[in-house]
């Protein structure tokens, strides 16, 4: 019989140990992943911060098989009050019997969330895991964003022939970053930038050691990637192999002509000019333009998901 109960610091030690075998197994399926050699203490430091969080845990026959806890909230995110269970450490179960381990998990967890005002809830989730992407989406979860690696193969077959430039300046892409700013409330994403446009920004696309690869035709920048060493958005995907791809926009009358392979295939020969392993980049799901591109040549290894309850619902 699954029991569920209220998560308590004497069981870290078992979800570490739960996790990080979890975890390695994700490994022989996307072998893209960072390996961690530190990951036992990463985990269980991790769990420590959050174990008085909101959290379950489930038992069968007095051993733990699943466990799932609140990471943090948020009072207005995407205008929504949310509770989040991120950064794919915070819930993992053994493999029997997964969909039902997280379907009692969840049914206790989102009560006390709903009980607390969260009527909005988003976790992070393994993309190859097909059996809980498939939980999530019967418990009417859909995706917002992904993140995706890539290695560092070159990029074969015909890309456009475009100057592509390193900057030095963002003076070349200003009109392009404006465009980009407001490409995103458009639909079908219908995103909404945290902050406003500034074009005189001094913290701009090229701080924090951060490479800008621009495409031209003629003296006008056209499309851009820019790039830096380390880190991702899930913290158990930073690496310092990692090459993350920060932003990526092409003008629309120049999509879908080869010039982002083509930056690319720039970008690739920067990673290995860096002694990096892989490439990294995270998107909004709904980004149609950029999230095709990046699926045509990266591999899905985490999925953002999100549910929006009816908010008439009240428990007492």
């Amino acid at each position: 019989m699954l029991e569920i109960k209220a998560f308590k610091q004497d069981f870290i030690d078992r979800a570490t140990k739960l996790f990080v075998a979890s975890y390695r197994g994700e490994r022989t399926r996307s072998p893209l992943l960072p390996e961690r050699s530190d990951i036992v203490d990463e985990v269980s430091s991790a769990l420590s911060k959050i174990v008085k969080n909101p959290g379950v845990a489930a038992f069968q026959r007095k051993t733990l098989v699943g466990y799932m806890l609140e990471t943090n909230t948020a009072g207005n995110f995407m205008s929504k009050r949310t509770a989040f269970s991120i950064g794919l450490y915070s819930h993992c179960s053994v493999e029997e019997e997964k969909e039902r381990i997280y379907q009692k998990m969840y049914e206790k967890l989102s009560g006390t969330w709903v009980r607390n005002g969260y009527l909005t809830h988003e976790f992070s989730v393994f993309a190859q895991d097909d059996v809980l992407s498939f939980a999530f989406y019967r418990l009417g979860f859909g995706m917002t964003h992904f993140q995706l690696l890539r290695d560092l193969t070159p990029i074969e077959g015909q890309c456009a022939d475009v100057p592509i430039k390193k900057l030095d300046s963002e003076s070349p892409i200003r009109k392009l970053q404006e465009e980009h700013h407001y490409y995103y409330p458009t639909p079908p994403l219908f995103w909404i930038p945290h902050n406003e446009y500034n074009e005189n920004d001094e913290n701009g696309i090229l701080s924090g050691d951060i490479d800008v690869y621009a495409a031209f035709d003629g003296d006008e920048a056209i499309a851009y990637f820019s790039v830096k060493k380390g880190s991702a958005e899930a913290w158990l995907l930073d690496d310092e192999k990692n090459g993350r791809i920060t932003g990526a926009y092409a003008k629309q009358e120049y999509r879908n002509k080869g010039i982002g392979k083509a930056l690319l295939r720039e970008v690739v020969k920067w990673a290995q000019d860096n002694d990096l392993a892989r490439l990294y980049v995270e998107g909004e799901s709904a980004n149609i333009y950029g999230g095709n591109f990046w699926m045509k040549y990266f591999t899905p290894v985490v999925f953002s998901i999100r549910r929006c309850i009816d908010e008439r619902i009240s428990i007492e």
